[in-house]
Parts: structure tokens; C-alpha cells; sequence
């Protein structure tokens, strides 16, 4: 946990040699290797900025994720290009029986998760979604004359998850993520403003075929995208 928050990486941090990216900081590192050496995927797409507000959470909203698998060596080659470790996210799958609406309020942001059935045993979704909101509860607060007067600091994520079941031997999953953090401020003597934005997208379809009862198949087609904006106005 950071900040009494549930966090994937934060646990990740107390593994065996696995050592924290630093006090705060949602890195991390495995034997020495640097953290780019990290391969972190999110229902087999890749995560480019596992991070939220500069480091201090990790863009995994622990209501949203069914497990998590850490690969510390000898790593299947198709995972080449990393040298360090490779780390599976999968998100949950949605309840096939009944709706469940999860969701809490913290100090720092709030967050919402429902998920059920599209048709009782044959379909299921899972929608959950997450805000900081600490810009909006501060800014009444502030004098005029304050230079955090006209700040804005937040991060939100959206997760989503549906999962088809065809027929005894199909089945199909279709998995997307988005989350952005935006970061803003003025200076009151020279009236500029700056915003600084960036963000990741992920979405995944897979199609499990089971060929017999010891064989199957996967095949799965993966987005990523990661977005970095700086903005300024004189």
C-alpha cells in the first residue's frame, strides 16, 4: 500500500531481489538492472509508463486486476528485448452470474468498479474507473494571490474487460485501458501558463480455442500507445 492506497507494484517492491525505485516511487528494480530493463504488460499489451503522479502510484487499479505474475529469469524468448523481468497484469473478467458494483473514497482519489453479466453464463463485462481530486477540494482554500492559485494536479484511469464464451471450445476476451495525468500551473507576475499531460492506452482481443483436452490455443492482437504533451502559454 502507498499512502494507505492499494498498489501492484508496491507489492511487487517486497519480492525477492526486487528493490524500490526510491521512497515514493512506483519503480522498481530486479538484481541491478536498471528499470527500463522491465518488461510490464497489461493483458499481454505493453505499458510503456507504469507510472502515476511522478511516481508515487502505478497505473494498476487494484480493483480492476485479477492477478499478477513476476518472471525474474529465464524468460520465454518471445519476451525478448528485456533484460531484467518480465511483469504480467490481467485484469478480471467480469462475473458471469450476478452484478457487483465496488467502489470506495480515499484520501487521494476515488474509485468506482461494476461488473456482471451481458447474459447469464455466456458474456460478462467489468468497468472501473478512478480520479484524484485533491485540485478540486484545494483551490477553494487558496488566496488569490497564492502561487498553487489556478494549479491543477489529477490523474484518472479507466479499465474495461469483456468476455464472450462461444461455445464449449471458444471463447473471446476484449480488454482496454486509458489513464492520463495532468499537471498545470500559472505564474502570477509573468502570467504564464504551463500544463504538462501524459498518458497510456492499451487494448487487447484474444481467442482461446481449446483443440482437445491437453491442447490449446491463443491467439491474441495487442494496442499500446504512450502520449508525453507540454504546453505553454505567454
Amino acid at each position: 500500500r502507498d499512502m494507505g492506497e492499494a498498489d501492484v507494484i508496491k507489492s511487487v517492491q517486497l519480492l525477492p531481489g526486487v528493490q524500490s525505485g526510491g521512497e515514493g516511487n512506483s519503480g522498481f528494480y530486479v538484481r541491478g538492472s536498471g528499470t527500463d530493463q522491465n518488461l510490464i504488460l497489461l493483458d499481454e499489451a505493453t505499458i510503456y509508463n507504469p507510472d502515476h503522479l511522478f511516481g508515487f502510484f502505478s497505473i494498476f487499479n487494484a480493483d480492476a486486476m485479477k492477478s499478477i505474475e513476476i518472471i525474474k529469469s529465464g524468460m520465454p524468448a518471445y519476451y525478448g528485448g528485456r533484460a531484467a523481468s518480465i511483469l504480467n497484469v490481467y485484469q478480471k473478467e467480469g462475473n458471469m452470474k450476478k452484478y457487483n458494483v465496488d467502489g470506495g473514497i480515499g484520501l487521494l482519489f476515488s474509485h468506482l468498479t461494476v461488473q456482471g453479466p451481458i447474459k447469464k453464463n455466456r458474456a460478462s463485462f467489468l468497468i472501473s474507473a478512478r480520479r484524484t481530486y485533491a485540485d478540486v477540494i484545494i483551490q477553494p482554500f487558496l488566496k488569490k494571490d497564492s502561487p498553487m492559485k489556478g494549479t491543477n494536479f489529477f490523474f484518472y484511469d479507466l479499465n474495461a474487460k469483456f468476455n464472450v464464451v462461444i461455445n464449449s471450445k471458444h471463447r473471446l476476451y476484449f480488454g482496454a485501458y486509458y489513464g492520463d495525468d495532468n499537471y498545470g500551473f500559472k505564474s502570477i507576475t509573468q502570467q504564464t501558463k504551463m500544463n504538462f499531460q501524459w498518458g497510456n492506452a492499451a487494448a487487447m482481443a484474444r481467442w482461446n480455442y481449446i483443440i482437445a483436452n491437453r491442447l490449446f490455443l491463443n491467439t491474441s492482437a495487442t494496442f499500446s500507445y504512450y502520449n508525453f504533451n507540454t504546453n505553454m502559454i505567454i
